[in-house]
């Protein structure tokens, strides 16, 4: 990034994060308003390609996982300076529940830079919040459309389809987001719950489970409960095959998508 930071290091640490949220990119989509694609009926997409696998050495010896890269972290670009402040300054609005401040915030970001999808993803966040699912949904999209590796936008507008019935639809788009990343923990955990609860599908419910597991270190509790559960109506022991875990990168922008 070409600007310096002379903060203390708490707000070095907020200025990285709105730049990681307001992340550069383009994209171009051709969704319709049900986040369908247009004149294509939805239909399951396999998501068991995205399932960690066991890798092995030439001499047969297995080795640690190695955690595919976040694309959407990885992007780089020149942002300007008024630009991320006044994104914290909208997600500073939004975490205190002024909902019209932020929003009128964001959308002059957008005016003043049309190549910026983090505002457009806050502000569905602002609508999902009222209530507001149409619009969530519009926005989410043009996310995507102003930037389509930002995986954040995949997973909100499919919890957003998700809670609408449209069960297919939010599958396809958690399918992209894992496209985009294979070791997204969110979208594995989201996925698995719309597999178990919605889907009647128990067992990719497990796998992608399991799989989130795996990729945050067995930290979540409730989800282990879950787990005990899952793998008793299936009779799997477990389901998935990786290799021992390297150290996670930060997913300070991931977000809660749960």
């Amino acid at each position: 990034m070409a600007m310096k930071y002379v903060n203390s290091s708490v707000q070095k640490a907020v200025t990285l994060l709105a730049v990681a949220m307001l992340m550069l990119g383009c994209g171009t989509s051709s969704r319709v308003k049900d986040g369908t694609l247009a004149g294509v009926a939805p239909k399951l997409v396999p998501t068991e390609v995205y399932l960690p696998i066991d890798q092995f050495d030439k001499e047969g010896v297995k080795l640690p996982y190695e955690v595919s890269i976040n694309p959407y972290a990885e992007q780089s670009g020149r942002i300007k300076k008024e630009s991320v402040t006044r994104y914290i300054e909208a997600r500073r609005a939004y975490k205190s529940k002024e909902y019209a401040v932020a929003a009128e915030k964001l959308h002059a970001l957008t005016r003043e830079d049309e190549k910026l999808s983090g505002p457009w993803v806050m502000l569905g966040d602002i609508a999902t919040k009222q209530g507001e699912k149409d619009d969530a949904t519009e926005l989410y999209q043009k996310a995507i459309e102003v930037n389509a590796q930002n995986i954040n936008a995949y997973i909100r507008l499919a919890k957003v389809l998700r809670i609408q019935g449209q069960f297919i639809q939010a599958q396809n788009l958690y399918a992209e987001a894992l496209a985009l990343w294979p070791d997204f923990p969110e979208a594995h955990l989201n996925l698995a719950i719309l597999y178990d609860i919605y889907m009647n599908m128990p067992k990719a419910a497990q796998q992608h489970m399991e799989t989130y597991q795996f990729l945050t270190g067995n930290k979540d509790e409730q989800v282990a409960t879950w787990l005990v559960d899952l793998r008793s109506r299936t009779g799997l022991e477990y389901s998935i095959r990786a290799g021992q875990l390297i150290t996670m990168p930060a997913l300070s922008i991931a977000g809660d998508v749960k």
